[in-house]
């Protein structure tokens, strides 16, 4: 992976970054209020470097929104094959009447997790944890209980998720990204999602590990329900009104979408009735190489990327600003399981009776015992 630091925005000491980063903030006014949210999040004093840092490979794959949310999109497609989870997003998703905002608020989540300081890291994964807490219901079809909170119900979110985000990072941001890179950055996931609520040594953190709980998940868990079409054909068909903001950004969202469709794996494709699409797809994923592009242009990045993500783009110009190059914080990985053993968790005394999850007792085969027929790190692709 080529350092940051090579990269004339990153490099320099903390003054020089900062001095750089601040040209052409007038243009956040453009953005009302969201754009002074912004400006205050990116001057806020910061304690330290936090867990990641901008020498990380993670901030690196979140530093362009383009490339992050191209893999957020992907994500949303798989994350409702979870029967168990989908009922829950079809349920309580605001995806259908408010889709900017809803991927607003995953980045948002992400992005201080990976370049906010260790308090902000921790202060984002408490409050989406705390959100997930209140999504709770049943499952039609078996009366089964279920909580977005559930190990097992985030673990499928997060896992099969990693793929998809690091396949739109080698597709839009670095294609000479290398296995060593693709190995760090699962690492670093494991940590993000812990800061999430995800207790410690619950997670595969090798592509071969990663590569193989997903392959298990796709045969023995992964299925199609009446949310999961419901969605997909949302994505694959939104509509254009209400006019505002459907209208605005409606083609740019259906380009974004036809480029996502590719970095899903060919049995998500299949299942989702998307493997006959070509034609759209190449055309979005022209399109967004050409937006990932423009958009490392600091005029149009001011002008543009804070009305998607105005809190995403506070957090990752903070660490520009104001990260002190003390080197990453050493992780403490008791943080997810405190959040589960805590209010709105799932685990301990003080916990809400918890979900069985009982679609993922079809899962009980363990994936590292298959990571072990994966093939070598040289041929490895996830």
């Amino acid at each position: 992976m080529g350092s940051l630091r090579d990269d004339p925005k990153y490099a320099g000491t903390v003054e020089e970054r900062r001095r750089r980063d601040r040209r052409y903030d007038f243009l956040l006014k453009l953005h009302g209020k969201n754009g002074k949210r912004a400006l205050q999040i990116a001057e806020a004093p910061r304690q330290d470097d936090g867990y990641f840092g901008l020498d990380s490979i993670s901030f690196k794959v979140y530093e362009n929104v383009m490339v992050s949310g191209m893999g957020a999109l992907s994500g949303l497609f798989i994350s409702v094959l979870d029967p168990d989870g989908a009922y829950g997003v079809g349920q309580h998703t605001t995806y259908y009447y408010d889709t900017v905002g809803r991927i607003r608020r995953s980045l948002l989540f992400f992005a201080g997790a990976v370049a906010g300081d260790t308090e902000s890291a921790h202060k984002v994964g408490r409050d989406l944890f705390r959100k997930h807490s209140h999504i709770n219901g049943e499952v039609p079809s078996t009366g089964e209980p279920f909580r977005a909170n559930h190990v097992e119900t985030l673990k499928f979110t997060y896992v099969v998720g990693w793929p998809h985000l690091w396949r739109a990072y080698k597709e839009f941001g670095d294609p000479n990204a290398t296995y060593e890179d693709e190995c760090q950055f699962y690492k670093e996931q494991v940590r993000v999602c812990e800061l999430m609520g995800m207790p410690a040594g619950e997670l595969p953190d090798t592509p071969e590990a990663v590569e193989a709980w997903v392959q298990n998940a796709e045969k023995n868990l992964m299925a199609v329900t009446r949310p999961a079409q419901e969605l997909t054909d949302f994505m694959t068909h939104n509509p254009l009104t209400p006019l505002y903001p459907n209208a605005i950004i409606g083609p740019g969202i259906k380009l974004a979408i036809w480029a996502a469709i590719p970095l899903l794996t060919p049995h998500v494709r299949e299942i989702c009735d998307l493997e006959t699409m070509r034609v759209r797809p190449a055309i979005g994923t022209l399109a967004i190489k050409g937006a990932v592009r423009a958009l490392r242009n600091p005029i149009l990045e001011k002008l543009i990327l804070p009305w998607f993500g105005y809190e995403m783009w506070g957090y990752l110009h903070n660490a520009i600003r104001h990260a002190p190059d003390t080197g990453a914080v050493p992780f403490d990985h008791e943080v997810g399981r405190k959040l589960q053993r805590g209010k709105g968790g799932t685990l301990g005394d003080n916990a809400i009776e918890a979900s069985a999850c009982p679609m993922h007792a079809l899962i009980a085969a363990d994936p590292a015992d298959d990571a072990a027929d994966a093939s070598a790190p040289e041929e490895a692709t996830v």
